[in-house]
Parts: structure tokens; C-alpha cells; sequence
């Protein structure tokens, strides 16, 4: 009976992470929704959504120090409890990037240099890769998780992209510019542009960071970007 509620236990601690990880989810879609429509009443919403995942995250924790001190989980079951541990903090990481992109999106500058489309396209995107990644972990399935931590060649592509179409068009407006002082409001905005595609970037790092540690719980190896490049996977 002991027996039958640890695997209870272990089965519930993937679940909290489902929770979680459908948790910053919601989050993103409002981030990104806040950044392409302005939305200062939904950018202040996201603080109160924050403290939930802050909420969850804490949770999570107390079940990890709860099996380890209680049951003393060795093998997969070891790997399982320190996986969690790492991926909760990943999501947590990617819901408070979640809480800057909405705030850069309050700035009014924000789509001067870049369109609405371009950005939130690019947060789609990430989006998708941390959607994936948690959906990835929950079935261990280890040749989606590869293939995600392929994709993210992909997003640092885009990324890349999108930052040279940015300060070409930031030189452009420069040189159209009436005065210094319109120049430097060009400048200017061009911060949470290139804020937001930074940290849209980093939520697919954490994309892969859960895809890795994936491969990690079902195989014991670990493997990172590198190899995948190097070998490729």
C-alpha cells in the first residue's frame, strides 16, 4: 500500500508540472497579447498571474522535499524528482519573461521600428517551443525533445533577423530625423524591441533547458545544443 501511494506521489508531481506549465502558458498568451494591442489594463493583470505561478512553484518544491526526505527515491525516480526541480524553475523563469513582454509592450514606441506581426510572431514561436517542451516531458518522449532543441536553431535565426531588420530601419529613421532630438527618440525606442525579442529568445532557451533535462530523466545521459549540432541530431 506504502508502495502504491509513492508511485501515486510520483505520478501527481508530473501533473503539478502540467498544471504549471499550462499555467505560464496562459501567461505568455497574455504577455503577447498586452505587447500587440497596447493593453495597460491586462499588463497589470499579469502581476496577480505571476504570484500564481511564484504559488505553484513553491508548491512543487514542498512535493520534491517531501518525496526525498520521506521516501528516499533512488534511480528514475531520483532522476524524476531533480528533473522537476530544474524545470519548475525554468517555468517560472520563462513566466516572469512573460511579465516583460507585456510590460515593453506599455511603451509607446515599442512598434516604430518593428511591426506588431514580426514581434508577436516571434513570441508564437517561442511559444510553441515551451508548449512542445512541457508536453514533451509529460509522455518522455525523448525524440521530440531532440527535435525541439533543433528548433531552437530556428528561433536564434529569427531572432537574429529580426534585430538586423530593427536597426536598419532605426539607421533609416535617423537619417529621416528633423532634429538630434527626434533621433534620439528613435533611439530610444528601440530598447524594448530589442528587450522583447531578448527575452522571447530566452523562453525558448528554456524551451530546450526542459527538453534537455527531459532526455535526461529517461535516458540518464545528458545532452546538450552542442551535441545535437554536432551530431546531427
Amino acid at each position: 500500500m506504502a508502495r502504491e501511494s509513492y508511485q501515486q506521489q510520483l505520478q501527481q508531481l508530473t501533473e503539478s508540472v502540467r498544471q504549471m506549465g499550462a499555467k505560464v502558458l496562459e501567461g505568455l498568451d497574455l504577455g503577447l497579447r498586452t505587447l500587440r494591442e497596447h493593453d495597460r489594463v491586462l499588463a497589470e493583470s499579469l502581476d496577480a498571474w505571476d504570484d500564481q505561478v511564484d504559488e505553484l512553484n513553491l508548491s512543487i518544491e514542498k512535493e520534491c522535499m517531501d518525496l526525498l526526505a520521506l521516501q528516499q527515491p533512488v534511480a528514475v525516480d531520483l532522476r524524476l524528482i531533480t528533473s522537476v526541480f530544474k524545470i519548475i524553475t525554468d517555468l517560472e523563469r520563462a513566466a516572469d519573461l512573460a511579465v516583460n513582454v507585456g510590460q515593453y509592450g506599455m511603451d509607446a514606441g515599442v512598434f516604430v521600428l518593428v511591426s506588431p506581426d514580426e514581434l508577436t510572431a516571434l513570441g508564437e514561436f517561442a511559444r510553441a517551443m515551451l508548449r512542445d517542451a512541457i508536453e514533451v516531458f509529460i509522455a518522455k518522449d525523448v525524440e521530440r525533445a531532440r527535435e525541439i532543441i533543433r528548433r531552437d536553431e530556428q528561433m536564434d535565426q529569427r531572432c537574429w533577423t529580426l534585430r538586423r531588420q530593427v536597426l536598419a530601419r532605426l539607421l533609416e529613421l535617423a537619417r529621416e530625423a528633423h532634429s538630434p532630438q527626434e533621433a534620439k527618440e528613435f533611439v530610444d525606442d528601440v530598447i524594448p524591441v530589442l528587450w522583447s525579442i531578448r527575452d522571447l529568445e530566452r523562453v525558448g532557451d528554456h524551451a530546450v533547458n526542459i527538453s534537455e533535462r527531459t532526455i535526461y530523466l529517461v535516458t540518464g545521459r545528458k545532452e546538450r545544443k552542442a551535441e545535437h549540432h554536432e551530431t546531427g541530431y
